[in-house]
């Protein structure tokens, strides 16, 4: 059985992102396995086994259109309505040195602050 491999990561500033970027949560709240690295945005899977990914995006007053990537294929897209916030889960079977990540499709304002917060986060659930 693999170790826990379980990570968290926060937006701290609102930002806006061209089409097809990874979006970048820069405070990491939890990383037990070191599996998210703040710098590209991107986990990278220490081991194999199936994983669960949640995301929640946050708006001001333009919609924003993101996505979870597997390594280079989109697994879900997803749009949030401007001023609320919308959240996402998947589940993918990775192998070790697998990535997944956040990344928008169109042109996307995110917005973070205390109460409404853009994250990302993800477990390891069966190695």
């Amino acid at each position: 059985m693999a170790g826990t491999v379980v990570f968290q990561a926060e937006q701290i500033s609102n930002s806006s992102y061209s089409p097809n970027e990874v979006v970048i949560f820069q405070r990491i709240t939890s990383n037990a396995g070191s599996g998210y690295n703040s710098s590209t945005g991107k986990f990278t899977a220490p081991v194999a086994g199936l994983y669960a990914f949640t995301k929640q995006i946050c708006t001001g007053g333009d919609a924003a259109f993101t996505s979870f990537v597997h390594n280079v294929q989109t697994v879900l897209a997803s749009m949030t309505n401007p001023n609320t916030c919308s959240s996402a889960q998947i589940f993918v079977s990775m192998t070790s040195g697998d990535q997944v990540w956040v990344q928008t499709t169109l042109n996307s304002d995110l917005f973070s602050n205390y109460y409404r917060q853009t994250n990302f986060a993800g477990a390891l659930i069966h190695g």
